[in-house]
């Protein structure tokens, strides 16, 4: 087993440990201890092999379908906090009345598996937590639109996630200056994103009310971590 495969099964490890415990806390401390992990990973390998080429790839996050606007707000949240570059491809098989999208990943080869593991567990998280949130209300007898309340939750959770993972980034990089450069995209990523990829990822995402309970309880979810070594061990 590669260094980089240990380091992703020591992350599905954690995922595992979120989802047994069924605790909202434990599943975003292994985001952000495997966001940790792989920052830490890439200075030593990075160190083993100074000088040497990497093959930058590209990695599908889904078949292509309907691309969600949330998808596309957290694709950006995760590439600025796991070194990769993203964009959406197009396709119209001749039996269908209307375009596929997918969001792809580009970047090195354990960039994009950590990015699309990460990506994959924050979207579990978030959808898990807020039909949490919309089955309390409903027994609460709390009478509201469903959509727009799984969006206001949407929005909060990832709006903290973000704010926890810049949190974590300054921490990390106030420890050991190495991580403050382990934390960018690699030039040659961005450098050959911005010759093959034109256009920009553009879409109307919705106005969501950020007073609400619905939003001020997702965010509450993407903040409130507490990191501990237990989660190593």
């Amino acid at each position: 087993m590669s260094g980089n495969d240990k380091i992703l099964e020591k992350i599905r490890n954690l995922l595992s440990l979120a989802e047994d415990g069924g605790n909202d806390e434990e599943s975003q401390t292994a985001l952000l201890m495997a966001q940790k992990l792989m920052l830490k990973h890439k200075i030593s390998q990075n160190e083993l092999n100074e000088g040497g080429d990497q093959k930058i790839v590209i990695k599908s996050l889904s078949v292509y379908k309907r691309v969600y606007w949330w998808e596309k707000v957290l694709v950006k949240i995760i590439a600025e906090n796991f070194r990769v570059m993203y964009y959406m491809q197009s396709n119209r098989l001749p039996h269908q009345t209307t375009v596929q999208r997918k969001l792809v990943l580009m970047g090195y080869p354990e960039d994009v598996d950590f990015a699309y593991e990460m990506f994959t567990l924050a979207a579990e998280a978030m959808k898990h937590y807020a039909s949490l949130h919309l089955k309390s209300m409903e027994e609460k007898h709390l009478k509201s639109s469903q959509g727009n309340i799984r969006k206001s939750y949407y929005q909060g959770f990832m709006d903290g996630l973000s704010h926890k993972f810049k949190l974590q980034r300054d921490q990390m990089s106030s420890e050991n200056e190495k991580f403050a450069l382990m934390i960018k995209t690699p030039q040659d990523v961005v450098d050959k994103f911005n010759a093959e990829i034109q256009g920009q990822l553009a879409f109307k995402q919705p106005i969501l009310n950020t007073e609400n309970e619905a939003y001020s309880e997702g965010y509450e979810k993407g903040t409130k971590v507490s990191l501990s070594n237990k989660y190593l061990n």
